[in-house]
């Protein structure tokens, strides 16, 4: 078996080693903002699953599912195989004051090996009144602080990135229209100075072109900072010290061998 490993600044070829994955956080992308992260002792986390036709309706476990806001590109939850026995957690909430309106589930919690929080946030630049909410998604996993940011729609506020406090792995939308777009999400990725990874998401491929390509966004880092890679998965070894500059990486959502990117 191929993956790929985040090792100090660098992806490096894995082949057949089997003790440094199990020592290591898989993370993979099925395309738009559909994560699955998998913790070394094996719990999997699968983040706004989506039934997009164009990415190939992706198919997966997971022991928890955690949705960012209520939009069907992320809540699709029959992409999960066993989602009778995984457990569910929403970072939107139905207002019970105000039937129709949603409000922050402001989760804090663990569950099994992994620690869930939730900061609130928008879909939009003007409070959530053309978007509605956004949650952004904090995993504990292995000592790694893994953020989500959900369909944000933009920058972040002083109290915002109080909250989500320190970034090793940050899953940052960068494709425009619903989002915000490349040079807001650089400011996003000034603001929270994320240690290791940057994982560019929600972006235009040549399946789904809806969106702006993640170009504009890439070309703000030094050429050799940036990895694009062929497959959908890479390793993080949670041991390793985190590199002088983090790592852009580009995923392939189709897998090994699929040029899609």
């Amino acid at each position: 078996m191929y993956r790929y490993c985040m090792s100090l600044a660098v992806v490096v070829w894995l082949s057949g080693a089997a003790g440094a994955a199990e020592k290591s956080v898989a993370i993979r992308w099925h395309g738009q903002s559909f994560f699955e992260v998998i913790s070394t002792p094996g719990t999997r986390v699968v983040i706004d699953p989506h039934n997009i036709e164009a990415y190939g309706r992706k198919s997966v476990e997971a022991d928890l599912v955690l949705m960012s806001h209520l939009h069907t590109d992320h809540t699709m939850t029959d992409a999960i195989e066993n989602i009778k026995k995984a457990k569910v957690l929403n970072a939107l909430k139905e207002d019970k004051n105000e039937r129709g309106r949603t409000e922050w589930n402001l989760l804090d919690e663990k569950f099994k090996d992994v620690r869930i929080q939730v900061v609130g946030a928008y879909h939009d630049s003007m409070s959530g009144m053309t978007r509605g909410k956004n949650g952004i998604l904090i995993l504990e996993v292995d000592g790694l602080r893994i953020v989500h940011l959900g369909d944000l729609g933009h920058t972040l506020s002083d109290a915002q990135i109080k909250r989500i406090g320190a970034v090793d792995v940050l899953m940052v939308p960068v494709g425009g229209v619903y989002t915000i777009n490349s040079i807001d999400a650089l400011r996003v990725v000034e603001q929270l100075s994320p240690k290791r990874v940057i994982l560019p998401m929600h972006y235009g491929t040549p399946a789904y072109d809806y969106l702006l390509k993640p170009d504009g966004f890439l070309e703000e880092f030094p050429k050799e900072q940036v990895q694009k890679l062929r497959v959908n998965e890479i390793l993080i070894d949670p041991r390793a010290p985190a590199p002088k500059e983090p790592a852009v990486i580009l995923m392939n959502w189709a897998g090994k061998g699929d040029k899609q990117n």
